[in-house]
């Protein structure tokens, strides 16, 4: 009897066969074993469960090396928890902010360059903790959307950004968290600048350099601005000219005395004039920036020579 010997081509596709068996078996025998790892947690906290699924967390730990560790990964091991019948001390919650495990917990996997400093910020010596502002278990992982997250504790911020000059926070424009570090960046301002230099992010036709400058601008723009609204136009934290007298002399041709003929103003002895009972009312009545526009910087000479064309008006 003569024997045949079957084509190399069938025994290889009797492996390939094979391996593709074994892999479906592995597979299938490993989410059954995922599955097992949270169903101690799902008899009693089913809900939390779907929900985490859906977030951000879940996402991560659902999938990868990371997936065998499921609830394990944020409340530890849930042994004695089960054993005690469910006591709360057992177990570590994060959602308790009297629980000193649960911001040392998330600072474990959250520790980039924008936590570095969270012990110093003002949350942190408020006793504000990670779960006042987020949740674990959400979809979106806040507990309220910008602003009104912030406005919550930040009542009085929200009364300002109501004012009739504001930031346009209330028409969406802009967030908090454009100026604003909360997690560890600079108490003040974000994006690690100084308030000067986050200010001109935005506003950079006032940043210069100018050949006649105005000095507050080099220093800050919260010595005549407030960030978050004003009554007064521009965010200006006075009225003009209030503002501007609050550091400048009164004006050699303005708010002189009441008096009928020529003057001699005290603050500049070498120039006179002529006065009248009405002279107040060009520096109480009117706006400095209507004479002096430029009032940031300009490159332009001012068209009096008494200042060296440094009096900003065009």
């Amino acid at each position: 009897m003569k024997l045949v010997r079957k084509p190399a081509a069938d025994w290889r596709s009797w492996h390939l066969l094979l391996s593709i068996g074994v892999c479906l078996l592995l597979m299938s025998t490993g989410a059954t074993t995922t599955a097992n790892a949270e169903e101690p947690c799902a008899a009693c906290h089913d809900e939390a469960i779907e929900t985490f699924e859906a977030s951000a967390h879940g996402a991560y730990f659902g999938g990868g090396s990371q997936q065998a560790n499921g609830c394990k990964s944020c409340h530890g091991d849930g042994t004695q928890h089960m054993e005690s019948g469910g006591e709360a001390q057992e177990i570590i919650n994060p959602a308790r902010t009297d629980d000193p495990e649960g911001e040392k917990l998330c600072l474990s996997c959250h520790s980039g360059h924008s936590f570095d400093d969270w012990a110093f910020t003002g949350h942190s010596a408020a006793g504000v903790t990670c779960t006042n502002c987020h949740l674990v278990h959400a979809e979106n992982g806040n507990r309220k959307s910008s602003p009104e997250l912030c406005y919550d504790c930040h009542s009085e911020v929200r009364a300002a950004s109501y004012m009739p000059s504001h930031h346009p926070i209330a028409e969406g424009k802009i967030t908090c968290q454009d100026c604003h570090g909360l997690h560890g960046q600079k108490s003040v301002f974000a994006l690690d600048d100084d308030g000067r230099e986050l200010c001109f992010g935005c506003h950079a036709d006032k940043e210069g350099p100018f050949m006649f400058e105005h000095a507050p601008v080099n220093e800050d723009c919260s010595i005549c601005h407030t960030a978050h609204g004003s009554v007064a136009d521009n965010l200006l934290k006075q009225a003009e000219p209030a503002l501007c007298l609050s550091c400048h002399p009164m004006h050699f041709h303005a708010t002189v005395e009441g008096i009928e003929g020529a003057f001699t103003p005290p603050q500049a002895t070498d120039r006179s004039g002529v006065s009248t009972f009405d002279a107040w009312k060009p520096a109480m009545l009117a706006k400095c920036t209507q004479c002096h526009a430029a009032i940031h910087g300009t490159d332009m000479p001012s068209q009096t020579i008494s200042t060296g064309g440094n009096a900003l008006t065009r």
